[in-house]
């Protein structure tokens, strides 16, 4: 799955990815790169981009108070995941090609979707518990 994610990431960048109406990429200090900084900003999208510190050269206090500002909002995007990985058993693939991954993975989204939908018309008293289950 990770090598589809990193392919994901390459292919944000075609021509297709210039034509869309991003405002902001959020990513990981993996993808801290200049190369990385000079095409969003080619795009006209805006960097937020954790920052890394390279041996000899460790990260400034802006930089981490930044990196802990991106955090806040990366945080949401990679609950789910964390879902997916600790309650589906999906740390891993489990089957071979990209397109029954990527089925699997869509199934995996919509149950996840189907449970915070269920919890939240529980909450706001629109269901009773026995019709969540």
């Amino acid at each position: 799955m990770w090598n589809w994610l990193r392919l994901c990431f390459a292919t944000c960048f075609s021509e297709n990815f210039a034509t869309s109406n991003w405002v902001a990429l959020y990513a990981d200090a993996a993808y801290s790169s200049r190369a990385t900084r000079k095409k969003l900003e080619s795009f006209g999208i805006e960097d937020q981009v954790q920052r890394k510190g390279y041996r000899g050269h460790p990260l400034s206090a802006a930089d981490v108070i930044r990196n802990d500002k991106i955090a806040v909002t990366r945080s949401g995007g990679e609950r789910p995941f964390a879902t997916y990985k600790s309650r589906y058993r999906l740390a891993r693939t489990r089957l071979m090609g990209l397109v029954r991954n990527m089925t699997f993975y869509g199934l995996a989204a919509i149950a996840h979707n189907i449970q915070k939908g269920a919890k939240f018309l529980l909450l706001c008293g629109l269901l009773e518990a026995e019709q969540v289950g």
